[in-house]
């Protein structure tokens, strides 16, 4: 494996930079000027949606939420939270994951957050949030100093974009760390969720676009970002 590298820090410690975006080990962009933090794949209800397929999961993901988006608040100066899909787990009308929501809105509001949901494959339609929580649909997309904001399990239409959905994860010697895909024009988010299965970079199958370009991985080891060096000299190296 690779050996990490730290690139030039410009942030806060245990951060890295890339153009006008702030990476942190919270696993979220930040825009400073905008004041705007992107997280995607949330899967708020995880245990509830797991509970109704017959499983006993003890209640866990909005407690692990707030304590990781406390975090994250004290890093960067954030205004404005937007999840890039998968909000929740489960798209099906919950009472317990509506009250999740609901704390989870409170929670940001006292600290004078706005938060802003797009539409994911998980909370298509928006069906488990109430009238007073969130729109009862979720908008596909938006924009942030140019940049395209999507989940991206659909194709996304964008210069610049970033996106989630595939929960990149870099495994190596028995450890695995959630990291992001970032370049020039495209950063992929990994899960802001412990309980997403990750997409193995350097091993697994991964979708062909993402070689094309100059993506980098930066993975997180919970409290700080370390630069990998480019996706593809990383699956190059692994596969000799």
């Amino acid at each position: 494996m690779r050996e990490a590298r730290a690139s030039k820090r410009i942030g806060p410690p245990g951060t890295q930079t890339l153009g006008a975006w702030l990476f942190t080990p919270e696993g979220a962009v930040v825009h400073r000027r905008e004041q705007t933090a992107v997280v995607a794949d949330v899967h708020l209800g995880y245990e509830w949606a797991r509970g109704a397929a017959g499983d006993c999961v003890p209640a866990h993901s909005l407690a692990e939420t707030l304590a990781r988006l406390d975090s994250l608040l004290g890093r960067a100066s954030v205004r404005r939270l937007i999840v890039a899909g998968d909000l929740v787990e489960s798209g099906r009308p919950c009472r317990r994951t509506a009250g999740d929501l609901r704390r989870l809105r409170e929670w940001l509001a006292g600290r004078g957050v706005d938060l802003l949901a797009l539409e994911g494959n998980h909370d298509r339609g928006g069906r488990p949030f109430a009238p007073a929580d969130l729109p009862s649909s979720l908008p596909p997309s938006c924009t942030v100093a140019g940049w395209t904001i999507a989940h991206g399990h659909r194709p996304v239409k964008g210069k610049r974009t970033i996106t989630g959905h595939f929960h990149p994860v870099l495994r190596a010697e028995g450890s695995a760390a959630p990291c992001f895909l970032a370049g020039p024009d495209r950063i992929i988010l990994p899960a802001f969720s412990s309980n997403a299965a990750g997409c193995d970079v350097v091993a697994g199958p991964i979708p062909r676009g993402w070689l094309a370009g100059s993506l980098r991985c930066l993975a997180s080891t919970g409290s700080e970002i370390l630069d990998f060096g480019p996706l593809a000299t990383l699956r190059h190296a692994a596969a000799r």
